[in-house]
């Protein structure tokens, strides 16, 4: 199971489970946007007011980061 986190400026947080590393990956555009930064732990969308974590699996393996196991 991969778990993709998400928090907001607000402090809104929530999380949300996919089964394949397909099904987060478009989840994960789909709420951040083409634009983003990702790092080793986390990602920020290009207004930098929501951040995604991951758990499960890798941002390559989600190939969003080519530069981050």
């Amino acid at each position: 199971m991969i778990t993709l986190s998400f928090r907001t400026l607000d402090h809104s947080a929530w999380s949300e489970d996919f089964d394949t590393p397909q099904e987060a990956r478009e989840h994960f555009l789909w709420f951040m946007g083409k634009l983003y930064d990702i790092g080793t732990h986390y990602a920020v969308n290009e207004y930098g007011d929501v951040t995604c974590t991951l758990d499960g699996a890798t941002w390559k393996e989600l190939g969003l980061g080519d530069n981050y196991d």
